[in-house]
């Protein structure tokens, strides 16, 4: 019970900085000693253990599957996206927090750049090409989602942009340095994923279905399902075969999707839910840019806090 207990909080952990924009995930766990063991664990789900899956054979399944360091770590996980989420959808529908919440996100994602960039071996034109590739793409991809909106009257439980989305955030929250949040905030639905969680939840507390909800927290939870056994193999194998070339991408993502985490905008209320309309510049004199200037500044300590203790586990094991 004891290690159970220890990868159950080592999962709320990982979870609690899964939802912050700019924290990696993949940090955390490799600074409370779980990231190994959590690559094999989800390294054991494979074609071999699936056939026994799928041809019924479930204590087969169970016999070769790491389920029980998997159970324990993704019930931590979502504890924490259930505690943390209802405090983070009253912050960005606030203006003035959420103006504070991004000034954190934007310090987070450019203290993860300064990182991730100083982990590249060396500049070379090949390297700067798949930078621009990256902010490119980022920049054209990004957008701006605020609040709890969830779709309404849909036809189907599925919806495969999230799927994709789920895939994405799960592949970047397994990679030291790379935030799966952000990577939701830069496609422009990580407020209405933390808003369907949300509905969810509470709908369940008051004994009420919501369909809508329900329809988001799925297709994001299947899109992680398949990202984790799928897709975070690619990602691993470019960083191993296509190291600098995969990692100039990665910072070009971060840096042309800044203005996904921009926290100066102009608002409108639908309801009573906060949306940004148009970003704009601050008053530079203003209690509140001071203020805001301090929470990007912690942003960007926390980050180099976190690498400077990974570092510090890293040469204490070696």
């Amino acid at each position: 019970m004891a290690g159970w207990f220890r990868v159950f909080f080592s999962g709320m952990c990982v979870g609690a900085a899964d939802i912050v924009p700019g924290i990696s995930g993949g940090t955390v766990a490799f600074i409370i000693g779980v990231y190994e063991q959590l690559l094999k664990s989800i390294a054991t789900i494979n074609m071999h253990s699936l056939q026994h899956l799928f041809s019924l054979r479930i204590r087969a399944f169970f016999r070769v599957v790491a389920w029980r360091f998997l159970l324990a770590f993704v019930l931590g996980v979502g504890c924490s996206f259930l505690t943390l989420a209802k405090g983070f959808s009253v912050l960005l529908n606030h203006e003035v927090y959420r103006c504070y919440l991004y000034s954190a996100f934007m310090g987070l994602v450019i203290g993860s750049v300064v990182f991730c960039a100083r982990l590249l071996s060396r500049f070379q034109m090949k390297t700067v090409f798949f930078f621009l590739c990256g902010a490119a793409a980022a920049y054209m991809l990004s957008g701006v989602d605020a609040g709890s909106v969830v779709q309404r009257g849909a036809t189907s439980y599925i919806d495969i942009k999230l799927v994709l989305c789920g895939m994405l955030a799960i592949s970047a929250m397994l990679l030291p340095g790379i935030s799966g949040s952000f990577i939701l905030t830069i496609l422009g639905v990580y407020g209405s994923i933390l808003g369907a969680l949300i509905d969810f939840v509470e709908g369940v507390q008051a004994g009420v279905f919501e369909a809508a909800a329900f329809r988001i927290v799925l297709s994001v939870a299947i899109g992680i399902g398949v990202g984790a056994i799928s897709f975070a193999r690619v990602v691993s194998f470019c960083l191993e075969r296509y190291r600098d070339a995969t990692i100039a991408c990665l910072v070009g993502f971060m840096v042309g999707a800044m203005k996904a985490v921009w926290p100066f905008w102009s608002y409108a209320y639908d309801g009573s839910r906060l949306k940004v309309v148009d970003p704009v510049l601050p008053d530079f004199g203003s209690w509140q840019f001071v203020i805001a200037s301090l929470f990007a500044v912690g942003g960007v300590a926390c980050v180099f806090l976190m690498e400077y203790l990974a570092t510090d586990k890293r040469q204490q094991t070696t």
